[in-house]
């Protein structure tokens, strides 16, 4: 028999020092996260790209001594990358000459993304996240071929005027932005130094530094 499971969401976080290899352990960590989450490849490749351009934004945007932080997060089919730096300066999207031989990182996040944005948390610094759509295994094999008990909906007596709902996606942006400024998910958790990168969830380290972004 297979059963559907209820919705899971997954989060894990990542923190790195602000140097040039962040970008490739940022990229290695996303891949054996969303592999070990059973995410599809499509999903996992075009994830390793969007993390590498977003962390080497940040290491850009930040001092020696600063951390870049990632997060990764699927629910609803819906990956949502993020990642953390110290600098308050927003992100640019910029048509890159063609002589150019960087500017292009956030054109490429756009073009793979459903959607991209970035917002100022109250712990200070900026995130810039950006929303994949995220296929995953939806089942798992059971021994037995019963069904399930279920339970039907108790009737609601109907509302005595319709309740209207204003669909303004703006409005709705702005205040899930202002929820997730209240999350200071990025801030490395208490104990070992930042050189030990803590993570929430799954088993993820190492990269090659020096790695090129694709």
């Amino acid at each position: 028999m297979v059963v559907d499971p209820l919705p899971v969401i997954r989060v894990a976080a990542a923190h790195f020092p602000s140097i040039a290899a962040a970008v490739p352990e940022a990229r290695m960590s996303t891949v054996r996260t969303l592999t070990a989450w059973s995410v599809d490849t499509n999903t996992v490749d075009m994830a390793e790209l969007v993390a590498c351009e977003l962390a080497s934004n940040a290491v850009k945007a930040s001092r020696p001594d600063d951390v870049v932080a990632l997060r990764l997060t699927v629910c609803d089919a819906v990956l949502t990358v993020e990642i953390w730096d110290a600098s308050t300066v927003p992100p640019v999207l910029t048509m890159a000459r063609p002589e150019q031989e960087n500017g292009r990182g956030l054109v490429l996040v756009d073009a793979v993304s459903l959607r991209w944005a970035w917002y100022l948390p109250r712990a200070g610094g900026k995130v810039v996240w950006a929303q994949l759509p995220a296929g995953m295994t939806p089942a798992f094999h059971t021994g037995s071929t019963a069904a399930l008990p279920g339970r039907s909906p108790a009737p609601l007596p109907a509302p005595a005027a319709p309740v209207p709902f204003l669909n303004d996606p703006a409005t709705l942006q702005r205040v899930i932005d202002r929820l997730r400024g209240l999350d200071d998910w990025h801030r490395p958790s208490p104990g070992p130094g930042v050189k030990d990168r803590r993570h929430t969830s799954s088993r993820h380290r190492s990269g090659r530094p020096g790695a090129m972004c694709r």
